[in-house]
């Protein structure tokens, strides 16, 4: 099988790591969502913490005034740049082992410069949305709307924050698709027979 990289970025409720899972599967490729690759990251020595401050835009020195050192990664002088440069080292090194499906952490844009690679943005109608995390979260659809727009803002934080650019931008993306549309199985075979055409040998 040729080698190929799908890469999922998707809405908050939409749905989209649910359907990367199922592409993965159908192609019998690895898959790795969010939650591997921040395990990936603590696993390098990246502390949970500062990541999520850097996330957040939050620029982060290494030493304190007096040159003090805080913890084994605070020898870089710059926690903000080498954070960054440790996930995307991460997301690289995923993608040139195993053909695979990569969940967000800006994988479409880390990758761009590579020819094996499909991107593909999930998004769905925000009522759609409020529907899916209220019944997967057992929310009201107060607490629901709140925890949207909470991931919503991170979400775009993050990807400025790695990237630069606009999570909404549509150039660095080769499909957007609104999974509401289709459903999880429907929307993966979609994405899956995309897939055979784009890498067809």
């Amino acid at each position: 099988m040729k080698h190929q990289i799908i890469t999922i970025g998707c809405e908050y409720g939409a749905k989209g790591n649910a359907i990367g899972k199922k592409v993965a599967e159908m192609l019998g490729i690895k898959f790795y969502d969010r939650d591997l690759v921040d395990s990936i990251i603590d696993e390098v020595g990246v502390p949970r913490d500062i990541m999520e401050k850097v996330e957040s835009g939050v620029v982060i020195a290494g030493k304190g005034k007096e040159g003090e050192e805080r913890g084994n990664f605070s020898k870089y002088a710059d926690l903000t740049e080498r954070a960054i440069h440790v996930q995307k080292q991460i997301i690289r090194k995923l993608a040139q082992k195993d053909s695979c499906v990569i969940i967000g952490r800006s994988a479409d844009y880390i990758l761009q410069d590579r020819d094996d690679v499909l991107r593909i943005f999930i998004y769905s109608p925000n009522e759609v949305r409020l529907k899916n995390v209220m019944e997967s979260h057992n929310l009201s659809e107060t607490d629901a709307r709140i925890l949207i727009q909470e991931k919503d803002k991170r979400y775009h934080m993050r990807h400025k924050t790695l990237t630069g650019s606009n999570r909404g931008d549509r150039h660095n993306r080769d499909m957007l698709i609104d999974s509401s549309r289709l459903g999880i199985d429907g929307t993966a075979e979609f994405i899956v027979q995309l897939a055979k055409k784009v890498f067809q040998e």
